[in-house]
């Protein structure tokens, strides 16, 4: 007598995988973009203590326009010829920024950082991912406040 799995065996436990992997996979896509969006939270929230830092030192948050983030990298990496500075504050890895030198988010969109601003008075500055869809201005956007 042989032993052995019969293919009907085999296709039921193959039937059985397929069903659980098509019930954890939009659990595990829905885990993924809550990550993202937790990294982006971690990036802009080491950025505020390299700033608060930076402004400690300094007397004053660098300027920012609100267009990117590369003022940032200048600030908080230096050198600046600044004598107060006392950095850097931050030190950026090359995934970290684009070839423009603009800090990036999960997405690989850059941060905006805008110093001084007025829109909300819990912050001096402002830092903005666009989030997920890479549209400034929508619901899914990332700030500081």
């Amino acid at each position: 007598m042989r032993h052995g799995f019969t293919l009907v065996e085999i296709l039921v436990v193959m039937a059985i995988i397929s069903i659980l992997t098509a019930l954890s996979l939009p659990a595990i896509v829905k885990a993924r973009a809550k990550a993202a969006s937790v990294k982006t939270r971690a990036v802009i929230t080491a950025l505020e203590a390299a700033l608060s830092m930076y402004e400690h030192d300094c007397g004053d948050y660098p300027p920012g326009d609100g267009s990117g983030s590369k003022v940032l990298v200048e600030a908080l990496q230096g050198p600046l010829t600044n004598p107060e500075w006392d950095g850097p504050y931050m030190r950026f890895k090359g995934e970290d920024t684009d070839s423009s030198g603009e800090v990036m988010d999960t997405w690989k969109n850059p941060l905006f950082y805008t110093y001084p601003q007025s829109a909300h008075t819990n912050t001096p500055y402002t830092i903005v991912s666009s989030g997920p869809d890479g549209i400034p201005g929508t619901q899914d956007d990332i700030p500081n406040w």
